[in-house]
């Protein structure tokens, strides 16, 4: 038996599914999974219930309006969030191609380096990407990539050396960097060149 304030139509289900999807974290959408979980039960939508907590899991996004503190001002304005996202769904369709040698550890220093987030952890990292990419599942992106060898090196890419004699893998991961960050290069405030 369901009860409703006169003149006030229920909350649909959906939209609760939508709010949940803006969630980071399996904790933060739990009260939401036990919401669908509930509606399901009482409303006889067992099936439905269902349905929609499996595209929970499959289409978690992050809001637009509302990016997560670890991004930069600039990178929270909705305009420069939705580019932001369509950039790196980019990225992780060429890290998955495997047409490439990046990895998300570059991608997360590139991040750093050019002050689209704060200097994040790697789990964190995992967290943010896979809310801005709902295909890629938890745990993917913080195993991919050497993030102690790129997260150690002091120096911003751009200052990392070019010349493979002095430091091949060096050279090679700034040589990445740099083509990650021409990406990255509609949003930014400075210019980013191909360096050849």
């Amino acid at each position: 038996m369901t009860t409703t304030l006169t003149g006030i139509e229920p909350i649909p289900v959906e939209y609760v599914l939508g709010i949940a999807q803006t969630k980071a974290t399996d904790a933060q959408r739990r009260p939401y999974i036990d919401l669908i979980e509930r509606w399901g039960d009482e409303m006889n939508c067992a099936d439905e219930a269902r349905r929609l907590l499996r595209q929970l899991r499959e289409g978690q996004e992050i809001d637009t309006r509302k990016m997560p503190c670890e991004f930069m001002a600039r990178y929270r304005q909705p305009e420069v969030a939705e580019q932001l996202i369509e950039i790196v769904r980019k990225i992780d369709a060429v890290i998955t191609s495997k047409q490439e040698h990046w990895t998300w550890a570059h991608v997360m220093r590139v991040m750093i380096d050019e002050g689209i987030i704060l200097k994040t952890t790697p789990n964190r990292f995992d967290t943010l990407i896979c809310s801005m990419v709902p295909t890629r599942k938890s745990d993917t992106v913080r195993k991919h990539g050497d993030y102690a060898y790129l997260m150690r090196q002091k120096d911003s890419w751009p200052f990392w050396t070019s010349q493979p004699h002095l430091n091949p893998d060096l050279a090679a991961a700034r040589s990445i960097c740099n083509q990650i960050a021409l990406e990255f290069a509609p949003i930014l405030t400075r210019t980013i060149r191909l360096e050849l």
